[in-house]
């Protein structure tokens, strides 16, 4: 398996691609606004907080990370289905919590193999709140995070509002 964090004009080029695997292989969980995002998402050059890394074997794409702000603002993570329990998506969140430092996701309860990858990878769940389908979900911080940092930025920028 081969890792690649992209540039803002390989996201260009494979944005459209992103999305349609997101769809296809998010199993329902992706949200539309995510989807928006990625589809808006600028690319000259990426926010800060900004992280997005692909996985592929033999030039076909396995699975994608993406994290905006952090976390804060978006952040998702979407295994082809044949190479789940294959550690595709344990090292595409190593990498990215090793490149941005700290890292935050928002996980609805009923998410259980996304639940697992976090906790396997240390994250903390520290905050509890109703999602934006109404699920229950947990608020993990992984890395360098700070639930100061998670609820001030909540506060002025919810996604649940």
């Amino acid at each position: 398996m081969l890792t690649q964090a992209l540039t803002p004009a390989q996201l260009s080029r494979l944005r459209n691609h992103l999305i349609r695997f997101s769809y296809k292989y998010g199993d329902k969980r992706i949200t539309h606004k995510a989807l928006r995002w990625l589809k808006n998402l600028n690319t000259s050059p990426f926010p800060k907080g900004t992280y997005l890394a692909i996985a592929s074997e033999e030039k076909r794409l396995t699975g994608f990370i993406l994290f905006g702000r952090y976390g804060l603002e978006e952040a998702y993570i979407v295994v082809h289905p044949d190479f789940r329990k294959r550690q595709v998506g344990e090292t595409l969140f190593k990498q990215t919590i090793d490149t941005l430092g700290r890292v935050y996701v928002r996980v609805a309860c009923d998410n259980i193999p996304s639940l697992k990858l976090c906790f396997a990878l240390g994250l903390r769940a520290f905050s509890f709140t109703t999602g934006p389908t109404g699920k229950p979900t947990l608020c993990l911080g992984g890395g360098e995070w700070s639930e100061k940092e998670f609820h001030s930025h909540s506060q002025t920028h919810s996604p649940y509002k």
